[in-house]
């Protein structure tokens, strides 16, 4: 039996940002996940690997299940998607690209106010 063909499209709900430069994308990422980490070329994430420029971030939104992860299509440049989040996905993160984690911290006393 064939094996179904994996690609990026099939796993995406929603396109949130086209044609955009990583910075924009890393930017959007920070602001609006809790959780994001930093994304190597190459990241291979349910059985694809993931074309990237350059390393860039993928965003966590556990309250939502939805992963926010960028994309670079030769023809179409960097794309930013949101994906509903499978079970063991965020694990898989977090213990692949942990160790180069951004992770920004809500409700930590220590955090300076204003930077």
């Amino acid at each position: 039996m064939e094996q179904p063909s994996r690609c990026i499209r099939h796993m995406c709900s929603e396109t949130i940002l086209k044609d955009v430069t990583g910075r924009k994308v890393n930017n959007y990422i920070r602001k609006h996940c809790s959780e994001y980490f930093l994304m190597p070329p190459g990241f291979e994430f349910r059985g694809i690997a993931i074309q990237l420029k350059s390393p860039m971030h993928i965003g966590l939104i556990p309250e939502s299940s939805i992963i926010l992860l960028p994309f670079t299509k030769p023809c179409y440049g960097t794309m930013l998607y949101e994906i509903k989040a499978e079970e063991g996905d965020f694990s898989y993160i977090r213990s692949a690209l942990g160790g180069k984690t951004l992770a920004k911290k809500t409700g930590n006393l220590n955090s300076k106010q204003g930077t």
